[in-house]
């Protein structure tokens, strides 16, 4: 609510009419009115604001009915305000598509109107749009004319393209770029950016950036997007329906998340990821449709919108610029190509879609390139990952090992010749991969070490604990000296010491496996490529007997203590059996991520896998030829 306790704020004599519209009083600011008329239409505070600009900012919507009624049609466009707003700038401000409707309504003209700034109505709740503000930004788009100068074109129709899609109102935007093809390139004023490039520096609201849910990515590609207009291009419909809302009406959204039904709410969210889709594929059609192949390359070297892309991860606007241009996967960008800053980046999955686009016949051409400073891609690889990239991989010898994967992943796919290539410094690709790794390798060598100690310790503790329990075992032994049984288990013939037994092994064994494994790690030299495979693999099977072994020795436990107290209590082994295992879950939790990282990164073959043996088949093809 506006602060009426400022001194000077309100003009002496209109206290009682700020008062009145300000809490929607319509019947004491018609007294007021009928006493003093020219109050209607006379500033009533020390900015210029009238009591129909007081009336808009709370939203009095019966009182902005009431003074409309009754103001001149010019005395709707006084401007108040430090910004030099109307009525109607506020109410687009608030988001209060029913006073902007009966402003509108009246006056026409009000949306043409601009502000000290020069920004008309639309402008501004564009700026200020939020998710309960959708309608009175339908709404604006709806009414405002298209006239010189227009607020669809130019720094002020970028700006406003780009505050709607800062608001993710992607299925707006589409329908605004579909009226106006032009904005599809205009850029804004400060940033110099135009609609394409901030769609591709928002890869959260795309497939491959969002998160969904298993079967929300299952059911993505059949939930078909109308491109059409998502509203309409004229009026909005029944203003009289609208104004006599009694709440902000919705003509887009439905009912509301908590009546509308299962399938409406996982549409929703799957149609968030299709509408931004949509609206990168139409921005593309129209390069392509007023372009040259010349000036498509022009666009792309100056607004760095494919390095951005590749910088960002937006994998799905790599895709639809590789479709509709494939010859940019050749062009440079800012003195780097496609494949270069893809490498550069670490991204995967823009690396795979590449090599799919890319002809057979250039990909000899692609994997050979060189840039000024006489770097090939090699080069690139060997240059230390982001710290983005680095972060989204646990711990420091896993990121090791990933970097040395990539280093010799794209080894395998360049040319022999490429492989020992000097830059302009004259140095190899090899030598830059060792200077700039060599504070991640102590990381990782120090990660590692940390791990394998805590690991061993307590593997060294189970394995301590079963072979004490093998001597000593659940009830004793028999001790007849005259008997031939004479050291046998007294409870040999049970099934739960058989259990016990083997499971104790098994814990023992397990155990002593996992400390050697151990052992070894921290014995290793600690070369690059012992980074690659050596330690991961004796990590993995360090991690891997350590559980069983903890396991086990939960095993044994449990049926250790099922042979003392099962005959006075049977149901002993269901309490055993529930919290013995909850140490198991726990390790599990705790350690399983770390665990499935390791083995997906080690034995799972990558995208160079799927590419480098072509390659390198292709290579030793035409060499045969040559010879």
């Amino acid at each position: 609510m506006l602060n009426q306790e400022d001194d000077g704020y309100i003009w002496n004599g209109y206290e009682e009419l700020w008062e009145a519209a300000a809490n929607g009083d319509w019947e004491t600011a018609r007294e007021f009115l009928n006493l003093y008329p020219a109050a209607l239409t006379e500033p009533i505070t020390v900015y210029g604001e009238t009591a129909l600009h007081i009336a808009a900012y709370e939203s009095q919507v019966t009182f902005v009915q009431e003074i409309v009624n009754v103001m001149p049609e010019e005395s709707l466009a006084l401007q108040g305000n430090r910004r030099g707003f109307t009525a109607l700038h506020i109410a687009a401000k608030v988001g209060d598509v029913r006073t902007a409707a009966l402003m509108v309504r009246r006056n026409r003209n009000l949306t043409q109107i601009r502000d000290k700034k020069g920004r008309v109505p639309l402008q501004i709740a564009a700026k200020h749009a939020s998710d309960g503000q959708k309608e009175v930004l339908e709404y604006l788009i709806s009414e405002t004319r298209d006239e010189d100068p227009s607020p669809f074109s130019g720094h002020g129709g970028a700006g406003l393209l780009r505050n709607i899609l800062y608001a993710n109102f992607y299925d707006m935007a589409l329908s605004l770029v579909q009226r106006f093809p032009k904005l599809v390139t205009e850029k804004t004023k400060i940033t110099q950016s135009c609609g394409l490039e901030v769609m591709i520096q928002r890869p959260f609201v795309f497939l491959s950036g969002a998160q969904l849910a298993w079967w929300q990515r299952c059911i993505y590609y059949l939930i078909q997007v109308d491109m059409g207009s998502t509203f309409n291009h004229g009026t909005t419909g029944d203003e009289e329906n609208l104004l006599g809302s009694s709440s902000t009406p919705s003509r887009s959204s439905g009912r509301t998340i908590t009546n509308a039904s299962y399938k409406e709410v996982v549409q929703s969210k799957v149609d968030a990821q299709r509408s931004p889709l949509c609206l990168v594929k139409y921005m593309l059609a129209q390069l392509d449709k007023t372009m040259s192949r010349f000036e498509i390359s022009e666009f792309f070297d100056n607004s760095c919108a494919m390095k951005t892309a590749i910088t960002y991860g937006t994998v799905e606007c790599v895709v639809e610029c590789l479709r509709k241009f494939p010859y940019l996967i050749l062009e440079d960008f800012g003195n780097k190509t496609m494949i270069e800053m893809t490498i550069e980046e670490r991204n995967e999955k823009i690396l795979s879609v590449i090599f799919e686009t890319c002809p057979d016949d250039a990909k000899n051409e692609l994997v050979s390139s060189i840039d000024e400073s006489n770097n090939g891609i090699l080069h690139y690889a060997a240059k230390l990952a982001p710290s983005s990239q680095l972060s989204s991989i646990s711990g420091a010898a896993l990121q090791m090992q990933r970097e040395i994967q990539w280093f010799k992943g794209v080894e395998n796919i360049v040319p022999e010749k490429d492989k020992y290539l000097r830059n302009k410094d004259g140095n190899t690709a090899q030598f830059i991969f060792t200077e700039q790794h060599k504070d991640l390798m102590e990381k990782g060598e120090k990660w590692i070490k940390d791990t394998s100690g805590s690991c061993m310790l307590v593997a060294a503790l189970i394995a301590t604990v079963a072979f004490a329990a093998s001597i000593t075992v659940p009830g004793g032994s028999i001790s007849d000296t005259n008997s031939r049984n004479n050291g046998i288990p007294i409870f040999l013939e049970k099934n739960s010491f058989t259990v016990f037994a083997v499971a104790d092994a098994l814990a023992l064994f397990s155990a002593i496996t996992s400390v050697l494994m151990f052992l070894a790690i921290y014995t290793s030299r600690y070369g690059e490529k012992d980074f690659l495979k050596s330690l991961p693999q004796k990590l993995i099977i360090g991690l891997a007997s350590l559980f069983i072994s903890m396991a086990t020795i939960m095993v044994a436990f449990g049926a250790a203590l099922t042979i003392v107290i099962g005959h006075r209590f049977t149901w002993a082994p269901i309490p055993i059996a529930l919290f013995g295992s909850i140490p198991v879950i726990l390790f599990v939790f705790l350690q399983l991520p770390l665990f499935i990282d390791m083995v997906k990164s080690t034995y799972w073959p990558g995208i160079f896998g799927k590419h480098s043996i072509r390659v390198m088949k292709r290579n030793k093809k035409k060499k045969e030829k040559e010879n």
